[in-house]
């Protein structure tokens, strides 16, 4: 009998330890179930976000831990607070190439948001390929002021802002060179989709006395990206009207050697793309060539606009109009079933007291 009862007791025994190692089992797998939930909970897409900091500024949401790893700074949250919005920026003097190795990256000046007034040197800013299907690069001119010369021309003494990209061996497949102010203007640059290197943005200092300030926004498209510009088009506006300039209007004085095409997003219903001067006094909204006040249409040896009015291609001296000679601005609307594409040319010679242009643009509905 007390044989049975030891025995009795022993299975009693394990089935009382069976029971809570089931228990704690149980209990240890809703805990491991709880944490995983958790972890679901805090995950996030490294979408844009827009920092704190002095100008609010864009910024990547990420981790703090990457933000950190990757160089940026940690600007104020995002993702409902389980996020940091980073800023990159890429800064200091020129002493070697500085590579660009993230999306939303900020390029300045040595010294920012002072002025740099080193003379006769280059700064290289190499862009990384951050993703196989990269295919183009937008370059936003938050804040750029260099050295330009009084006859429009960028280099030697004055400042030289150039775009290179393995898209293309030629200088032709590129943005013009480029320099005095384009604070607010912008430029896309095509990178090809294979290599390492996307391209590269080279600002050279000229031999003169001078400054210069800038703070460039660097944003990646991939091919498949419906907010990449059309292939060959520099500068590329989206809204169904709005104002643009040639480069350095703001400065007063057109730039040599200019070949490119502003391009602007066609909206569904909309067949025809109007221009006018806009109604700005100072600088002179449109002045590409002699006679500095008159309209000129015949433009082949002249710095022209190109626009498709189905009455000129080219506009050229100092009024856009189709009549020779006259001083009044008159609206252009292009032809239907054109590419909605304004293109300028200029010369390689002088263009002293010639002002660029400065356009109001609007789409007009289909008939």
């Amino acid at each position: 009998m007390v044989v049975w009862t030891r025995l009795a007791l022993i299975l009693i025994l394990c089935v009382i330890q069976d029971g809570v190692m089931s228990r704690n089992t149980t209990k240890t797998n809703f805990r491991q179930k709880r944490l995983f939930s958790i972890f679901n909970i805090v995950t996030f897409k490294n979408d844009p976000c827009t920092t704190t900091g002095a100008g609010n500024l864009g910024g990547t949401c990420l981790d703090s831990t990457s933000c950190s790893s990757r160089g940026g700074t940690a600007s104020g949250n995002c993702a409902a607070g389980f996020g940091v919005c980073c800023l990159f920026v890429v800064n200091g003097a020129c002493s070697g190439d500085q590579t660009i190795t993230q999306n939303c990256t900020y390029i300045r000046n040595d010294g920012y948001p002072a002025a740099d007034t080193t003379a006769d040197e280059t700064c290289n800013y190499k862009f990384n390929r951050i993703c196989e299907n990269l295919c183009q690069i937008r370059l936003d001119f938050e804040t750029l002021k260099t050295e330009v010369d009084a006859t429009g021309a960028c280099g030697t003494a004055a400042d030289a802002v150039a775009v290179t990209s393995p898209f293309s061996s030629t200088a032709n497949g590129f943005p013009p060179t480029v320099c005095g102010t384009l604070t607010g203007q912008h430029m896309y640059f095509e990178t090809g989709n294979t290599g390492d290197t996307a391209g590269m943005l080279a600002i050279a200092k000229g031999t003169g006395a001078g400054s210069r300030t800038y703070e460039i926004k660097v944003t990646y498209f991939t091919c498949d990206n419906a907010a990449k510009a059309p292939e060959g088009c520099t500068q590329y506006f989206t809204g169904e009207s709005g104002s643009f300039q040639s480069y350095n209007f703001a400065g007063g004085q057109l730039l040599t050697k200019q070949n490119y095409n502003n391009c602007f997003r066609q909206v569904e219903g909309y067949c025809r793309l109007q221009i006018r001067e806009s109604s700005v006094t100072t600088p002179d909204p449109f002045a590409l060539s002699a006679p500095p006040t008159m309209a000129e249409t015949t433009c082949q040896e002249l710095s022209t606009l190109s626009f498709p009015s189905g009455i000129h291609s080219g506009y050229c001296g100092g009024a856009l109009n189709t009549v020779d000679g006259s001083t009044d601005p008159v609206a252009q609307t292009s032809v239907p079933g054109s590419p909605f594409q304004v293109g300028l040319r200029t010369l390689e010679t002088t263009l002293a007291d010639l002002t660029g242009f400065s356009l109001d643009y609007k789409q007009i509905p289909c008939d």
